[in-house]
């Protein structure tokens, strides 16, 4: 059983560190003369200040990528509405029945949801990952976006 999730495995490397580097920095003023303390004093700052607009600028640096990336995995918007009279158009109702049927069925409303996702581009995996409906039933939506020109895949 992990105590801490895995992204914040370098937050408690780097909290770690700033501790060790703390009592050294702690140490070296006790064990230095008081003539020597100024001096070591100021260079210490000095760098942890420097450390300190370097990992911003390393923070700021990786956030932006990471935006870039999110926004680059989205499907572009189109000029049309997502919810428009015209978004079922295609629907394969006859394709999805089956699935429809029965005391544990899905509820509607998801299959048309991944209709219009798998219509702006969203793949099969990453439907099934986020709206929980079976993966044949998914795949049988995709491809009927593929066929009605949506962006499917």
């Amino acid at each position: 059983m992990r105590i801490v999730p895995g992204r914040w495995n370098a937050e408690v490397i780097a909290m770690v560190a700033v501790l060790v580097v703390a009592g050294a920095e702690l140490l070296l003023l006790v064990l230095a003369t008081p003539r020597q303390r100024p001096v070591i004093s100021g260079v210490l700052l000095g760098s942890a200040a420097a450390v300190l607009v370097v990992f911003g600028e390393a923070w700021h640096v990786l956030r932006r990528r990471g935006r870039r990336g999110r926004r680059s995995r989205r499907p572009r918007p189109s000029d049309e509405a997502w919810f428009s009279a015209e978004t079922l158009e295609g629907f394969p109702a006859d394709g999805i029945r089956r699935w429809l049927e029965g005391p544990d069925a899905p509820d509607p409303n998801r299959f048309y949801a991944a209709w219009v996702l798998a219509i702006h581009g969203r793949d099969v995996r990453w439907i099934v990952r986020h709206l929980d409906l079976p993966e044949e039933a998914v795949r049988l939506l995709v491809e009927a976006a593929r066929e009605c020109g949506g962006a499917g895949g």
